[in-house]
């Protein structure tokens, strides 16, 4: 090994021993160069090797510390492990987001803090798109999506080794538009859905708008239960499967490639179409880049949909979709139900994309996310009861949490009362399973200087209401 690996091995077997536990600040560069005799360069080479590979992160202004990389929490799995399809809209109607909230309160919608997105980049970039804007901006969309985005968007993933031709891309409102469309493109009302478990509220609430019954596919710390996703294609028990993938949420961890690889093997084998919900596939905390379950698509059965809306801003309303064999039905489904989307949206994201902005942003973001999650997961360790099991997700924005026996169902209209919006476990499923879990924002930035309703604020006083309710449960 070279001398920057030797000492980089060094950090690691610390790290792995827990001399170094998790959230240690390691040494600045400076110091580290003249405590091991080393250059500078060299001691910068060790650090960036480490944080490669996910052993540390850097904190902007703050210097280098030890990242979490805690073992995946084993929660409950779904005990009712049924072929029965069952109706999402008779056992959690609509139970998402809550119309009582003003505004996006930090803990409850999965967001991103407005601080943290490139506000100033991105107004540059839309006064440059609209100072050069031609007639052609003021007319109809192209449906499938302006030439320029697709062009972009198709270069951008290619950097990640996630190659496709931008014809065949679909560019649409939002993933959740998109997800909207493919299941209107390769199902009808009453068909049944296979889903992951625990699933995305909102998933579940348009499955019900929809008309689709589901059938529910646990998955774990370990991943999705293939041997039933496979059962339900070989019994032909579902229309399609809408899965995500990369760090699903609520749980927050992404299936293992064998796993993405044996999810496209399988829609091809029962030729059952695999829609894919990949809305946070750009966002782990360190610079190892997961690929889609599609990667392995070789013979189209997977649409793979995803957005800006969690990476870059949720206002405009921009998401795309690569429907596979599947194209002809999605695009005619899009065109007669949306008409296109806004060009200048389209414009200004393409520029975005091509000017280096998007990428600078998520490496930027990247750090920061994983810093703020150990930060949630420190203070809730210290402050929650000692049975609480807390996700320890390597990407996106959301903490799965379990407090055996704790209804939260309660929980929640009860911070509802104090202002704290989270989000339920009965959210995410049609079983009971979950009622002793909830899901939280990590977002929002936690400082030391915080008003009322500030991340941190919401959170310790969300951590006194848990306390009271479980003493009075003893």
């Amino acid at each position: 090994m070279t001398l920057y690996e030797t000492l980089a091995q060094t950090f690691i077997d610390d790290i792995i021993s827990e001399r170094l536990p998790t959230g240690s600040r390691l040494p600045a560069l400076r110091k580290l160069a003249k405590q091991q005799s080393i250059s500078l360069t060299t001691a910068g080479k060790a650090y960036a090797y480490l944080e490669d590979r996910g052993w540390i992160y850097a904190r902007p202004q703050a210097g280098y510390f030890v990242a979490n990389r805690s073992k995946k929490t084993a929660f409950p799995a779904l005990s009712s492990q049924s072929l029965v399809p069952r109706d999402p809209s008779h056992f959690a109607p609509q139970q998402g987001y809550d119309a009582a909230v003003t505004g996006f309160a930090p803990l409850g919608t999965s967001l991103l803090a407005p601080e943290l997105l490139p506000e100033t980049d991105l107004t540059r970039t839309i006064k440059r798109v609209t100072q050069r804007a031609s007639q052609s901006m003021f007319r109809y969309p192209e449906s499938q999506g302006a030439a320029s985005l697709r062009n972009a968007l198709s270069e951008h993933f290619r950097d990640q080794h996630f190659a496709f031709n931008p014809e065949e891309l679909v560019i649409t409102n939002s993933c959740l538009e998109s997800v909207r469309i493919a299941l209107e493109s390769v199902s009808k009302p009453n068909d049944t859905i296979a889903v992951c478990s625990p699933c995305f509220s909102g998933l579940l609430d348009l499955l019900s708008t929809l008309q689709r019954q589901i059938i529910e596919i646990p998955v774990t710390h370990e991943g999705i239960d293939l041997s039933l996703l496979e059962a339900c294609f070989a019994e032909q028990k579902v229309s399609a499967a809408l899965l995500s993938t990369t760090h699903i949420n609520p749980l927050g961890i992404t299936l293992p490639t064998d796993q993405k690889q044996a999810i496209a093997k399988l829609a091809a084998q029962y030729q059952t179409p695999v829609i894919e919900d990949d809305v946070y596939f750009e966002l782990s905390h360190d610079k190892a880049q997961p690929l889609p379950a599609k990667y392995w698509d070789k013979e189209g059965y997977i649409l793979w949909c995803s957005s800006i809306s969690k990476t870059l801003a949720p206002g405009l309303r921009l998401g795309w979709c690569l429907p596979g064999r599947y194209f002809d039905r999605f695009y005619q489904q899009h065109h007669s139900t949306s008409m296109g989307v806004n060009s200048l949206v389209q414009a200004c994201i393409a520029e975005f994309l091509l000017c280096g902005d998007y990428r600078r942003h998520l490496n930027a973001l990247r750090p920061i996310l994983q810093s703020q999650m150990h930060q949630y997961r420190q203070l809730l360790s210290e402050h929650l009861p000692d049975s609480t099991q807390i996700s320890a997700p390597q990407g996106g924005l959301v903490l799965w949490l379990r407090i055996p026996n704790l209804d939260t169902n309660a929980l929640a209209e009860q911070a509802l009362q104090q202002g704290i919006d989270i989000r339920r476990g009965s959210c995410f499923s049609t079983h009971p399973d979950y009622n002793d879990c909830f899901r939280i924002n990590c977002g929002w930035p936690l400082y030391h200087e915080v008003d009322s309703d500030s991340a941190q604020a919401q959170l310790h006083r969300l951590c006194k209401l848990i306390c009271k309710i479980y003493e009075t449960m003893d």
